[in-house]
């Protein structure tokens, strides 16, 4: 979870505007002055459990986003953001004493830093959704394993509810005439810190099983019962119930009521799936989830962060300092999406070589899907600032003031940065029109060219063939960071096998040049 941070240090390197020329360009530059904002727009509903200690039971609450769209623009079909705000899965503020809940300055869709992201983002030429999800857990429990079951069943719910937002809008295109314009083919779901841990569980947590099947086992068992049924939490997608367990056991383990819901289906038969995440300070409830099938993830942290580790360790409780789980953040997810070759969408083409590609990678270990933020653990939300809450009154006279620090100078200067890193590896990982950068993964200039690739994966060779109207004449190949590694010149051939030679282990991008044009595949060699 996050705590805001203080303000930023000064001499840190920052860039802005188009990666690769002056002129302002769709999708690298702010190219709409002026952004159309819709609020309140429902886009589901599902069983909340903050009415169980007023009710006595859950209750169904509207899920509802601010959907933000450039004006002045004439495209049919435009790429769409789902943005999760940061808010430690807890209200923000009690309207009876006045104080945070959740130890933060924030935690709804009318963030500044929500704001500022989802407006810049439109005024490229997105249409960004600011997306409210189901909030409520109980940080505090004094039994950590209480507290892990109310936090993973937190998240769970925005899994949920996240999946829910892109099969409304997936209906919308099928059944209302595409209200809001959007390419139902090119979605990013984008999490700022506790948004974060939604964005990355719902790249990864794709079967029900991997919650009983983790790498630190029982992690999410309590009194030998899942912290997550999928017969009352649903599945990870949200479109399904399931036979389990009865209800008298559920209800000893949890407390809540016998025959209550805590789960409703939405928006049956639309595909839930995306093409990029993107986590700002955000962890993965556990790292074995990450598998082939993982979208591209692209992460900013600050590695010294206190409460979100950037690699394995403890997710701690603000305000309380209670820790709860063992989690992986971006340090260690990015690794492994390199490793499993998620991630080589990034440098397909080659590297970027604009100046802020150029200086991460002499700070991200060449993981080109990775921003570290290098600030102190004080510092652990840069992008975040003062709200000017003022300082609230407790009825035996104190003073309690909310501990924001960071201004909006600041805040907007490290936004600056995570915009201009964001844009052009989106327009590789979306396969948009970005001059100089775009080269579209797996997508064949010619729906008539016949190629196949085989074996693959493969351990020591691969072969390449390609049917008669489109000889092959040239082979690159590249490894994960973008660096040619092999190349074959002059071949104006059908058929071509390309030797391992020594190779490492790991994910490559073979380029094959026709006459007609270039096509693209992965190679994984094991």
């Amino acid at each position: 979870m996050k705590r805001l941070g203080l303000f930023l240090l000064g001499g840190i390197f920052l860039l802005l505007s188009s990666v690769v020329s002056a002129q302002p360009h769709r999708y690298l530059d702010p190219v709409f002055p002026n952004v159309k904002r819709t609020n309140a727009v429902p886009y589901g509903s599902n069983y909340t459990i903050l009415t169980i200690s007023t009710l006595g039971k859950t209750s169904r609450e509207t899920l509802l986003m601010d959907v933000y769209e450039p004006e002045g623009d004439t495209l049919a079909e435009r790429p769409l953001v789902l943005y999760f705000h940061t808010g430690n899965f807890l209200p923000w503020i009690n309207p009876q004493t006045g104080l945070s809940v959740n130890q933060s300055c924030g935690g709804t869709r009318n963030d500044p830093a929500a704001v500022e992201f989802c407006t810049r983002l439109a005024q490229m030429g997105y249409v960004v959704a600011s997306v409210d999800y189901r909030l409520g857990w109980r940080p505090d429990l004094l039994d950590e394993l209480q507290r892990r079951f109310t936090l993973i069943n937190a998240a769970y719910r925005g899994i949920q509810d996240a999946r829910t937002c892109i099969r409304f809008f997936r209906k919308d295109v099928a059944t209302n005439n595409n209200q809001f314009r959007i390419d139902p083919n090119r979605i990013v779901i984008w999490g700022q810190g506790t948004g974060g841990y939604i964005t990355l569980n719902t790249a990864a947590l794709d079967k029900y099983s991997e919650i009983l099947t983790t790498s630190e086992p029982g992690k999410f068992i309590i009194n030998g019962i899942p912290m997550v049924i999928e017969a009352y939490n649903g599945d990870p997608y949200g479109v399904q119930m399931a036979p389990g367990i009865v209800d008298a056991q559920y209800s000893a383990a949890t407390g809540f009521p016998l025959g209550d819901t805590l789960y409703v289906p939405n928006h049956i038969g639309y595909s839930s799936d995306f093409k990029l995440a993107v986590n700002l300070g955000g962890a993965l409830g556990d790292k074995s989830w990450l598998d082939k099938n993982t979208p591209p993830i692209l992460s900013f942290h600050v590695p010294e962060d206190p409460f979100a580790p950037c690699g394995d360790g403890l997710v701690i409780v603000p305000g309380v300092n209670f820790p709860v789980v063992n989690v992986t953040g971006s340090c260690g997810v990015q690794p492994i999406q390199d490793q499993l070759g998620n991630n080589a969408v990034f440098s397909l083409g080659g590297l970027l070589s604009d100046p802020l590609s150029v200086y991460a990678r002499t700070i991200n270990n060449g993981h080109e899907g990775f921003y570290p933020l290098l600030r102190p653990a004080s510092q652990s939300a840069p992008w975040e600032w003062n709200r000017f809450v003022p300082n609230t009154q407790l009825p035996n006279g104190q003073i309690v003031p909310l501990n924001c620090s960071t201004d909006s100078v600041s805040a907007r200067l490290v936004i600056d940065t995570i915009i201009a890193f964001y844009a052009p590896r989106a327009c590789r990982a979306l396969g948009l029109d970005c001059p100089g950068i775009s080269v579209k993964a797996e997508e064949l200039f010619d729906a008539s060219l016949v190629l196949t690739v085989f074996p693959n994966p493969t351990k020591n060779e691969v072969w390449f063939n390609s049917d008669s109207e489109h000889p092959i004449q040239a082979i690159e190949l590249f490894d994960i960071s973008g660096r040619l590694v092999h190349q074959v010149s002059n071949l104006q051939a059908n058929t071509h096998m390309l030797r391992r030679e020594g190779l490492p282990n790991g994910m490559y991008v073979a380029k094959l040049y026709f006459p007609q044009g270039v096509a693209a595949k992965r190679i994984l060699f094991e």
